[in-house]
């Protein structure tokens, strides 16, 4: 079940949620790569746990309100699967709001996040990973 591999992530999601990037990292590998969207301003490659507390970073400056919300989990093959998302957040300075898909293909190993690039479609995310829409 799709569910079940992609666990250390949908828990990463929502304890950041919940407590932000810190309380995210427990789910993901110290050594994680996090490959940002390919028209992305900034580092593609965020490696780590302080690399996501970069990326983090850079997104607070960005947003004074940003949650995830879960849409769907495509099953990919023994380690990857493919979380569709929505992107939730009020803007610095503007008030507002942003509601956007986002599509997350994960690799999962020893029951951690290990890899994550993320796409700004849920189409790109499918396409990927080799998984028709």
């Amino acid at each position: 079940m799709p569910e079940e591999r992609a666990v250390p992530l949908l828990n990463a999601i929502e304890a950041f949620n919940g407590a932000g990037v810190e309380g995210a990292l427990p789910y993901l590998d110290p050594e994680i790569e996090w490959w940002a969207p390919p028209d992305w301003l900034e580092d593609r490659l965020y490696r780590g746990h302080d690399g996501i507390r970069r990326l983090a970073a850079h997104w607070t400056q960005l947003f004074d309100e940003y949650q995830l919300r879960l849409e769907r989990v495509v099953d990919v093959d023994e380690a990857r699967v493919v979380v569709l998302l929505y992107q939730l957040g009020r803007i610095v300075g503007t008030g507002d709001r942003i509601e956007a898909p986002i599509g997350y293909v994960a690799e999962i190993r020893d029951e951690v996040v290990a890899r994550v690039d993320i796409y700004f479609s849920w189409e790109a995310a499918l396409e990927a990973a080799g998984v028709a829409a």
